[in-house]
């Protein structure tokens, strides 16, 4: 069940405010393995995710399976390429665990908007987490070797670690599982 003042705690946002954002906003739930988005389908919302872990992915021409981004708790997700151009999504988002999340459409987020400023300002922040979040992605995968990607993932969310099969993993660290291995290993000796 969405603890409401937990969220609005996490996106700063006080009861009022919190009960506005939920006039837009559907409770979702999904069971492990679920397919949230399809490859293909525009994506015309985003999505908080309040308990559980999400995967962004794609499979690519020659059948590989990429995982792109692994959001849990205190994330946002969706496709936010598909969400401001209103293109097709070339991702899938399948729910890793059992997951709650808030989803708000676009349409949704422009009404509080069209009512009161404060609105503009959230989506911009909401803009701005997006943003880091992949600068951030990038940054690991460019500038980071497969150890220390490891290690800020476990920082980040060390219940992914436990939870999500290793193949997700090492896709999403960009190695293989074999190497997944070897690095758990030596950081547990």
């Amino acid at each position: 069940m969405i603890n409401e003042s937990e969220v609005a705690a996490r996106l700063e946002l006080s009861n009022s405010r919190m009960k506005e954002f939920m006039s837009v906003t559907t409770v979702r739930r999904y069971r492990k393995n679920d397919l949230i988005v399809q490859q293909g389908v525009t994506c015309d919302w985003l999505g908080y995710v309040s308990e559980g872990a999400i995967r962004t992915y794609c499979i690519t021409d020659d059948g590989a399976d990429v995982s792109f981004l692994l959001q849990v708790n205190g994330d946002f997700f969706g496709d936010y390429e598909s969400f401001i151009s209103g293109k097709p999504s070339d991702f899938r988002l399948e729910a890793m665990l059992d997951t709650e999340v808030l989803v708000f459409h676009k349409a949704g987020l422009q009404q509080l908007i069209d009512r009161d400023l404060f609105w503009l300002h959230f989506s911009k922040k909401t803009a701005d987490i997006v943003f880091l979040d992949a600068k951030r992605r990038i940054k690991e995968l460019l500038f980071y070797n497969p150890e220390q990607r490891y290690h800020n993932l476990l920082q980040k969310s060390p219940e992914i670690i436990r939870k999500i099969p290793q193949k997700y993993i090492s896709s999403y660290l960009g190695i293989t599982p074999q190497s997944l291995s070897r690095i758990r290993k030596r950081i547990t000796n």
